[in-house]
């Protein structure tokens, strides 16, 4: 690879949808190695001397590899905001309201939907817990009431009038909460929905669930191998 030339490891999942996603936003062309979680394709020798927690996405870019999604959004919106402003500038107290969002979602809605993905969609890997995923879900609903509370003032994004990788983050997030079927404010729904007519957003989830990807059955968060 050559300085400048990017690669994605991983496909079909809310996780992995959010390198596509921000790659879509910045008009950047890159290669994907469409690779499921838990599938042959995780032994990969080339991965795995990549990426050691054998996770997904893996960004990769010459020497830089990223396995954190969060980390990998915070990496595009900082490296190429002349193509595209998705994040403020480093130092500034806009940036620090944009990266408290950003790790609240991951920490405090990201974190208990993966507990409901383990306990009840991989149970033979995880053990199954009808307690730890109701528990989960109501952890996640009174989280999300946060974000609920900051589009109240009718704001369409949750910094104000621009798009952000907050906001990605956070649609990744609902969608993957309304897969499990947790019910979503109006506000947020709507949210949701208007996010969901982007183009970026449209071009990424084409990437992101190939024909033939696993896709999680509503309300179980487990994987159909066949969808």
């Amino acid at each position: 690879m050559n300085s400048e030339a990017i690669r994605v490891w991983g496909v079909g999942t809310s996780r992995t949808m959010r390198a596509h996603w921000m790659l879509a936003e910045l008009g950047i062309e890159y290669e994907t190695r469409a690779i499921l979680p838990r599938t042959e394709g995780m032994n990969d020798p080339v991965f795995k001397e990549l990426n050691q927690r054998g996770k997904v996405p893996v960004f990769q870019q010459a020497d830089l590899v990223i396995g954190e999604s969060g980390a990998i959004v915070f990496y595009l919106a900082d490296r190429y905001r002349e193509r595209h402003l998705l994040a403020p500038e480093r130092g500034t107290s806009e940036r620090a309201v944009f990266d408290d969002l950003c790790l609240f979602t991951l920490m405090e809605l990201d974190a208990p939907l993966y507990v409901i993905r383990r306990h009840g969609g991989l149970p033979d890997v995880y053990g199954e817990s009808e307690v730890a995923v109701e528990s989960a879900g109501k952890y996640f609903l009174r989280q999300v009431e946060v974000m609920d509370r900051r589009l109240a003032d009718g704001r369409p994004f949750l910094l104000g009038e621009s798009f952000s990788g907050a906001d990605l983050l956070l649609a990744t997030c609902l969608a993957w909460a309304q897969i499990v079927e947790l019910t979503l404010t109006p506000r947020l729904e709507d949210f949701q929905a208007r996010i969901s007519t982007r183009e970026a957003f449209k071009r990424a989830m084409a990437v992101n669930f190939p024909p033939g990807a696993a896709r999680l059955v509503p309300g179980t968060g487990r994987a159909d191998s066949k969808a």
